[in-house]
């Protein structure tokens, strides 16, 4: 089925289809309007040779008729007055000869005399003996086949008109049959003339029914491309919204088990500290930066989760209050700096813009900033710096955080847990801040990696107050001070 569907994205987005099918569309109007032309061509010359037929007949019934009420004819139309009829008959303009036939299509007699002897085709004889004329043109007919070599006879090409006529007495079957050979370049011309009004009709029609029918199409063509388009999109939607709450499910489960695990480590860390402080300092020993660093790790510990603790009571509290974003940036730095130092890495902040958060907002947005600059430093060389910068984007903050490291390998799958392209990292971290960042109605994407570095950017929703005014700010005891 996939390969189905890719199958046809692969046909729809072509650039060349919709010209092919329109080509092809455009092909069989053409043969429709050329069988047309031809089947109504032909139909048109069989009338025209026919109407010349109908004539001589009803002109030869004429004359026998006037024939029999003068009395130079008998009512049994014997082979003498089948010739008199058709010497009268022959005496219309254009007609070169005459050959008289028995009812079987036999030769009987010919005028003039240098008309050659023929037998009658056989196809004529069923048409003839219902008493109807038959009509035969040709375009190029050999004079020489048609008569007697001589002085008088023609020996070039000319359109011929061949015109059978039963003969017979009123309503009986026929006595005789008389040919007339009929010079056709009348005919010709009409038929010229027939071809060239159906040729301008041919094209008109086409050119008006292609018109109709490639604008038809393209139009179809456009509505097609557009609909697949859109669905294309509602498909990678439908797949993200997927994705949003595979993720939002593995978070979630993250967040019970990191709260179980605060809840769990709370009072065992707090032995531990009042424990390092009762020891006060040790003397000098090579142990003693090892002990240095437990004793900083373990405040450290302690301090982040007392942040997070203090998160979650000011969430079942329904405490409100403003934070500003200079306080916000002294959040962020006295959260990380002792990080920063441990590791070396410089650490600096510009903040350009004027803005005060509600302290929900404000812890979450501290949360994935400290998350994202304690990623920073841990992946920037030491000796060198990691910068959070905020601004405006119109009316949304904008919050990056660059780093000096070395990037992330370009099939590295960000924000996905248990996924990172850190040595012993666990992609927790990233994942719990593109959760937080949806949560807030955020956008957080890594705008770039290189070699030189990475830039995380995270853009806030337009806040709730851009006013730097006292009231409501964050409490002085709830403050970083560094």
């Amino acid at each position: 089925m996939e390969k189905i569907r890719h199958l046809e994205q692969t046909v729809l987005q072509s650039r060349r289809l919709p010209a092919l099918v329109i080509a092809l569309a455009l092909a069989v109007l053409a043969g429709v309007v050329v069988l047309a032309t031809l089947q109504a061509r032909q139909r048109i010359r069989e009338q025209i040779a026919g109407r010349d037929g109908e004539v001589l007949y009803a002109i030869a019934l004429w004359h026998y008729a006037e024939d029999v009420k003068e009395g130079l004819a008998g009512p049994a139309l014997s082979a003498g007055d089948q010739l008199n009829v058709a010497l009268k008959s022959s005496e219309l303009r254009g007609v070169l000869g005459v050959r008289l036939f028995d009812p079987d299509g036999r030769f009987i007699d010919s005028f003039p005399l240098y008309v050659t002897e023929e037998d009658l085709p056989q196809e004529h004889l069923s048409t003839l003996k219902t008493l109807r004329p038959v009509s035969r043109f040709h375009p190029r007919a050999e004079m020489a086949a048609l008569f007697y070599p001589g002085d008088t006879a023609p020996t070039n090409t000319i359109p011929l008109l061949e015109v059978c006529v039963p003969l017979h007495a009123e309503n009986g079957p026929p006595a005789g049959i008389a040919q007339f050979l009929v010079e056709g370049h009348s005919i010709q011309g009409e038929y010229a003339n027939l071809d060239r009004l159906l040729a301008t009709r041919a094209v008109f029609a086409f050119a008006a029914g292609g018109t109709v029918l490639a604008a038809t199409l393209a139009w179809a063509f456009r509505r097609l491309r557009r609909a697949q388009r859109l669905l294309t999109e509602r498909t990678e939607n439908l797949v993200r919204a997927n994705q949003e709450l595979a993720l939002a499910a593995k978070t979630s489960a993250l967040g019970a088990v990191a709260a179980h695990l605060i809840h769990g480590l709370k009072n065992p860390l707090a032995g531990l500290q009042n424990y390092v402080a009762s020891r006060g300092s040790i003397p000098e020993s090579d142990e003693a930066a090892d002990w240095q660093q437990a004793v900083a790790s373990t405040r450290r510990m302690q301090t982040m989760i007392n942040q997070v603790v203090g998160v979650l009571r000011e969430e079942q509290a329904g405490t409100h209050y403003e934070v500003t974003l200079t306080e916000l940036e002294e959040i962020v730095r006295g959260r990380v700096q002792p990080l920063a130092h441990e590791s070396g890495v410089g650490f600096t902040t510009v903040i350009q813009a004027e803005a005060a958060l509600p302290n929900r907002v404000a812890n979450l947005v501290a949360l994935i900033l400290v998350n994202l600059v304690e990623n920073a430093v841990q992946a920037t060389p030491k000796g060198r710096a990691v910068e959070l910068r905020v601004n405006r984007a119109g009316r949304r903050l904008v919050c990056e955080v660059r780093d000096e490291g070395s990037g992330f390998p370009a099939d590295t799958p960000l924000f996905m847990p248990c996924r990172s392209a850190r040595e012993g990292g666990t992609g927790i971290g990233l994942a719990l801040c593109k959760q937080l960042a949806n949560h807030l109605g955020a956008e957080l994407e890594l705008v770039t990696s290189t070699a030189a570095g990475c830039v995380f950017m995270v853009r806030l929703p337009a806040p709730v107050s851009s006013n730097e005014s006292s009231a409501g700010r964050l409490p002085e005891g709830q403050r970083v001070k560094h």
